[in-house]
């Protein structure tokens, strides 16, 4: 089975940018986010939606969900009737989430801004950051900063819903020369044959992979190194405490159950801290 063939609900210019991907010299320019039919084959639905979906139950709307990209979890919220907001900073995963709402014709807005810095002059009741999508800020000050922003952006009792990758030591050490296999384990989601290498910078918590797509009869595709972020348990309430928001519950799962060794995501609800003064819109 080809890409082409996994895309089929895509446009004909996704496909053309796949044909075009598989084919041109310099592909490790181009990153995941470049091609979402691609993105769409590799990041497959899974388990965070139900949960998205009964927060946004439990506390109502707005929904606000920042690196939304394709609409993986916002269309579903929009069909669930959520009044929604998507924000990302790559106009092709927007086009992307834009042609699928049309195809439905779902109501929604899309955005394009950056999760660091946007003042969208509205407060929601619930902000989401799902599919370990936190862990493209780097660095602590770009951590705080969207912290900051989700904070000025929360209605009075709002909450802020994420998730991001439990890291594990064994993982973070593999072997920087070995291919992993990312559609097979305990969580897989690729519906391609897609493999990663990794190294990974203790100093700065950076995960950097780099992911190539096995596609049969034709080349491999790769894509640009992926930079990620790793949070450990013991900082992402501080984290949360310096924007003024705090940790209210933390789960390793998505069926609620506690964070432990073998959990393979934290998914955290964080609202705003009423000791500490909030700023305004």
């Amino acid at each position: 089975m080809t890409l082409d063939h996994l895309s089929t609900r895509n446009s004909d210019t996704d496909i053309d940018r796949i044909t075009a991907f598989q084919d041109a010299s310099d592909q490790g320019a181009l990153t995941l986010y470049d091609i979402p039919a691609l993105y769409d084959a590799i990041v497959q639905p899974g388990p965070c939606e139900a949960f998205y979906l009964d927060e946004a139950r439990r506390n109502g709307g707005p929904v606000l969900e920042l690196a939304c990209g394709t609409g993986r979890l916002t269309l579903p919220l929009a069909r669930a009737g959520c009044d929604v907001v998507g924000l990302d900073s790559s106009s092709a995963m927007l086009a992307a989430a834009r042609r699928k709402a049309g195809e439905e014709s779902l109501s929604m807005h899309f955005i394009a801004g950056d999760m660091r810095d946007f003042d969208l002059r509205q407060q929601f009741a619930l902000v989401v950051v799902s599919c370990n999508s936190l862990a493209h800020l780097l660095t602590a000050e770009e951590v705080q900063a969207c912290l900051t922003c989700v904070r000025r952006h929360l209605a009075p009792g709002g909450v802020l819903a994420f998730d991001v990758v439990l890291p594990k030591p064994e993982a973070l050490i593999r072997p920087a020369d070995g291919w992993v296999r990312l559609d097979t384990g305990p969580n897989p989601s690729p519906a391609v044959r897609a493999e990663e290498r990794a190294s990974y910078d203790p100093v700065a918590q950076i995960r950097t992979s780099n992911w190539r797509i096995r596609v049969p009869d034709a080349a491999d595709c790769v894509v640009a190194p992926l930079s990620l972020r790793q949070f450990f348990p013991q900082e992402l309430p501080l984290a949360l405490a310096a924007a003024g928001l705090q940790l209210v519950a933390r789960y390793g799962d998505f069926a609620r159950n506690p964070l432990n060794a073998e959990s393979l995501n934290q998914i955290c609800l964080a609202s705003v801290d009423t000791r500490k003064s909030a700023p305004h819109l």
